[in-house]
């Protein structure tokens, strides 16, 4: 009988797996990686088992409730600055909160955008104080004109924006009064206008916005002024020369008309043209 010859070469399947063995890749991902896979699995299958999920959505949500309670976080009172009684109401209101309330509760930048989209607000800054009093300071628009629309009488500020609205006009009788439909969107321009005025801004009654694209300066005694689309300051400026050095504006002149600017012309109202017409017949000897 012969004697058995024993392999101790390795098989062709044993040798594959020991060269992926030597593989420092292949061994990181079995040492390491597959049981950190096989852990993390295990935790989330935990995790979502429906009792466990609510247990821990419980401890989370009383942990929340622990921290949002605590009385060095919550806000007490409100202090509102640069508003009036009335638009403090207002402002109180958009904020919608009860106190007192906690600050992990309060989201600081919705509550100044609120705030900041009331009419009369230009902008605002909210902070929280150690006093745990809710600040908030307000800049806020200011009126330079009252505008008359279609709508009522408004207190307009340096963009057209209303501010709110106004019931008789002499309640602001140091503002510009300014008229019909587009007056809103050139109130720098109207304001310019009033300053340049000089001597006559005591009697300027209204600036006019005409079709939407110039300007009317209404005077008392029934007296206008027509100003051109371009450059109408300059225009005024003119009409302000000729006041002083004619007097122009003191005569029966209704309508004084600047439009044309190399040629300037003026109205005299229907006494003066009578007057005029019984002074020519007195000099050519007829009867008045």
């Amino acid at each position: 009988m012969r004697p058995v010859r024993r392999e101790y070469a390795p098989s062709k399947h044993n040798y594959t797996l020991q060269r992926l063995w030597l593989t420092r890749g292949v061994r990181i991902g079995v040492t390491r990686v597959l049981p950190m896979l096989i852990l993390i699995g295990g935790l989330i299958g935990a995790v979502l088992y429906p009792p466990h999920l609510a247990w821990i959505k419980a401890q989370a949500g009383a942990a929340r409730t622990a921290v949002v309670e605590l009385p060095e976080l919550m806000i007490n009172d409100v202090e509102i600055t640069g508003l009036t009684d009335a638009q403090l109401r207002d402002a109180v209101h958009v904020l919608a909160l009860s106190w007192p309330v906690s600050s992990v509760e309060v989201d600081l930048r919705a509550a100044r955008d609120r705030v900041e989209a009331l009419a009369p607000v230009a902008s605002a800054e909210l902070t929280v104080g150690s006093d745990r009093v809710l600040r908030v300071d307000v800049t806020p628009r200011q009126a330079v004109a009252v505008w008359r629309s279609e709508d009522g009488l408004f207190l307009i500020d340096a963009l057209g924006v209303k501010i709110g609205r106004l019931d008789q006009r002499l309640a602001r009788a140091d503002l510009p009064f300014l008229l019909d439909a587009g007056a809103d969107d050139h109130v720098v321009e109207a304001v310019a206008l009033a300053e340049a005025a000089g001597p006559l801004t005591e009697r300027i009654v209204a600036l006019v916005r005409v079709g939407e694209r110039r300007w009317d300066i209404m005077l008392d005694r029934g007296q206008r002024i027509r100003l051109p689309e371009e450059r109408p300051v300059d225009a005024l400026l003119h009409v302000l020369a000729l006041q002083l050095s004619e007097d122009v504006l003191e005569r029966d002149v209704v309508d004084m008309d600047m439009r044309d600017r190399d040629r300037p012309t003026v109205r005299i109202s229907e006494n003066a043209v009578r007057e005029m017409r019984r002074l020519r017949q007195l000099m050519r000897g007829e009867d008045a």
